[in-house]
């Protein structure tokens, strides 16, 4: 398994993984990514950006995707981070966001998902990232256990600031890196 940066060439299996990632939401009864968000233009966008990466077999298979987004300009580059009901761990530090976490549905429980938030961890370090942080809807028991057990810690519920969640609840988490 690898972990490299997508390519745009990447974007119809990391949109597939998405779609399949919304139903399985649904049938769980998860009211996360039901609205038409994520979608490709998204993922072209975290491409054009440098944040999107690809988790690949080796035999070439994506299995997964995530966005890293990064600011080092202005030491925030999540809007919705700004206010929590809760504390940070680390409430003025330079952070890394992670954002759009999927696996594709064959591939679930090789901790695949684990190794992408490891990768991201690595890399916000590399970056001078003092930690990663992280949301998740209430409802999403799966994600806050994967969350937990790569080490991320729960702080508390920020509010949605952008797109078209705003103004909904997410628990928030962060892991020091």
């Amino acid at each position: 398994m690898i972990i490299r940066p997508a390519t745009h060439s990447d974007v119809d299996r990391m949109d597939e993984i998405c779609e399949a990632a919304k139903v399985a939401m649904r049938n769980m009864g998860i009211d996360q990514w039901q609205d038409g968000y994520p979608n490709r233009a998204c993922w072209e966008a975290d491409v054009d950006d440098g944040f999107a990466y690809v988790a690949e077999t080796d035999e070439g298979t994506v299995t997964g995707m995530f966005a890293l987004v990064t600011n080092a300009e202005t030491r925030d580059p999540e809007p919705s981070y700004g206010k929590i009901d809760g504390s940070w761990l680390t409430p003025k530090a330079n952070y890394a966001a992670v954002h759009r976490v999927g696996v594709a549905p064959e591939a679930k429980g090789q901790g695949i998902a684990g190794m992408m938030l490891d990768f991201a961890c690595n890399k916000a370090a590399q970056m001078g990232s003092a930690s990663v942080r992280i949301d998740t809807h209430a409802d999403n028991k799966p994600m806050q256990r994967t969350l937990q057990k790569a080490g991320f810690i729960s702080c508390g519920v920020i509010t949605l600031a952008e797109g078209n969640d705003a103004g909904e609840p997410r628990i928030a988490f962060e892991k020091l890196v």
